[in-house]
């Protein structure tokens, strides 16, 4: 008995401890589970299982945040978009697709801002990637605050297209590759003339090009002349002022030449109504001397006409230094959150995990080990590449999480072959000082502008544009006269060039002074 009582007294003891101590702590490590929702960009003609997806499921084990997708397809998104934002109730999330941060964000506050989280360190694989890229700024919306996370997949592209010019032909000529105007035109007319494929026919395409695009367009010619032609007519000089290119003397310089490559039957007329497609089967004929492109590899073209051609720089006219348009990392948009959010901590949480370097990659290009290796390097590579887009039944691939500028993307990931291609063509032209110093992009996309300012823009360069490319066609066909050009001038005048140019104008001069 008197053992009995001694440990009920002992037990008794035990248990008053136990009380004042409370309940035992759980793990460090261990986080509650969160339940958010999303509302889910998904590109067209793919059907991609979100709330299954292998990808996700392998972050929520490592962060414990479920997230349910409402996803919409890209032909239904921005009404989808304009639609959930007229609603009460806002999901927590916004993943991919389009949206006007500016609208959402700053005029109806419908967005949450991210630079305290940011500050405070709840996204450090995002933020310090931000941070290095130098392009902070195209993610600051006009109030200062950043509303979104980025999407960028940065290869060191500086240009659209690239010149090509066919290298069997000049070999059976003997022929160099040009570097000026007027030793174009001669090979273009020895292309046209001495049968270079071999054949007794005269069926040789000296030049074969579309029209307006920068790709595989005639406006590249026009750099030829020193104008860096694009589609929304503007570029910037070295001290800031902001030129409308088609009033350029070099404008009409080029179509003289454009001209009288028509003429002598060395341009294909074909460029005033062709696609790309019709461009494509006609190069694919492989019977052309020269066109613009953004690579040989993995395009259109077949793999037979691909080893005919070389890449070759820019020519110029006399007087002149050739100047493409040069592109610059644009940032998509990647993920938002809404004021609705019920748990901003752990939706960052769950963001940033997809921003670790192999996760990102993983999210690309499918798991490591399987359609993805780390080599002996450090760096990761694609070693398989899954027919008919069934990475997606996997991987989310470009409806997920990505940023990686071009410095950092280089030190983690071997790109493919193709786009090792790419990047030496634009080495190539980076080197040889052919590319405008400021791209025009900067006024175009990455500057912001107010609603009346988008508006007038909008509409004044669609008056402009049916007058220039109409002015295009016609000097080519019919050349340049002094009383074509006086109407010409009087027309892009009457159409409004120089409210045009001013109203960019003044969108760069406030960017630059808020930088």
């Amino acid at each position: 008995m008197k053992r009995r009582a001694l440990f009920l007294i002992l037990l008794a003891a035990t248990l008053l401890l136990g009380s004042c101590s409370g309940p035992a702590p759980e793990p460090p490590s261990a986080t509650k589970p969160v339940s958010l929702t999303a509302l889910q960009y998904e590109i067209e003609n793919m059907a991609v299982d979100f709330n299954n997806l292998w990808f996700y499921k392998q972050i929520e084990e490592q962060t414990g945040v479920h997230v349910t997708f409402s996803d919409v397809k890209e032909a239904e998104w921005s009404s989808a978009v304009s639609l959930t934002f007229a609603k009460g109730t806002l999901p927590d999330l916004i993943i991919r697709g389009k949206l006007d941060v500016e609208e959402y964000g700053v005029s109806r506050h419908q967005l949450l801002p991210l630079d305290d989280y940011m500050a405070r360190g709840l996204l450090p694989n995002y933020t310090q990637r931000l941070e290095e890229s130098g392009l902070k700024n195209q993610l600051t919306a006009s109030d200062g605050h950043i509303y979104e996370l980025g999407f960028l997949i940065s290869q060191g592209v500086n240009t659209d297209g690239h010149f090509f010019i066919n290298q069997d032909w000049l070999d059976t000529l003997s022929l160099p590759v040009p570097s000026t105007v007027d030793e174009l035109t001669e090979v273009l007319r020895r292309f046209r003339n001495d049968d270079p494929n071999r054949n007794g026919q005269k069926d040789e395409v000296p030049m074969e090009f579309t029209f307006d695009d920068n790709n595989t367009g005639i406006y590249n010619l026009f750099s030829f002349y020193g104008l860096p032609l694009n589609e929304d007519f503007i570029s910037l000089d070295d001290s800031g002022k902001v030129i409308f290119t088609p009033a350029d003397p070099a404008f009409l310089e080029t179509l003289k030449w454009l001209h009288s490559l028509y003429a002598e039957d060395l341009l294909d007329i074909g460029f005033i109504s062709q696609g790309s497609n019709i461009w494509a089967d006609k190069v694919n004929q492989g019977n052309v001397g020269m066109f613009s492109y953004w690579r040989l590899q993995n395009t259109a073209l077949s793999p037979s006409v691909v080893s005919m051609y070389r890449v070759m720089k820019p020519v110029h006219a006399e007087g002149c230094k050739a100047c493409l348009p040069r592109l610059i990392d644009l940032i998509d948009f990647g993920a938002a959150l809404t004021v609705d959010n019920r748990d901003v901590e752990a939706s960052l949480r769950w963001l940033d995990a997809q921003f670790e370097t192999e996760t990102m990659l993983v999210s690309q290009n499918g798991a490591v080990g399987d359609t993805l290796i780390r080599q002996e390097d450090g760096r990761y590579a694609v070693s398989y590449v899954p027919p008919d887009n069934e990475l997606y039944r996997t991987v989310p691939v470009i409806c997920g999480q990505f940023f990686a500028p071009a410095e950092y993307y280089a030190s983690v990931y071997v790109p493919a072959a193709h786009r090792q291609e790419k990047a030496g063509y634009c080495r190539l032209y980076e080197e040889a000082g052919v590319l405008e110093s400021t791209s025009s992009k900067l006024l175009t996309t990455v500057a912001s502008r107010a609603p009346e300012e988008d508006a007038r823009i909008n509409l004044l360069r669609n008056r402009l544009k049916s007058i220039v490319d109409a002015a295009i066609v016609e000097m080519i066909t019919k050349g340049v006269t002094e009383e074509s050009a006086a109407e010409y001038a009087a027309k892009i005048r009457d159409a409004g060039w120089e409210e045009y140019r001013s109203t960019y104008q003044g969108i760069y001069d406030r960017w630059i002074s808020e930088r």
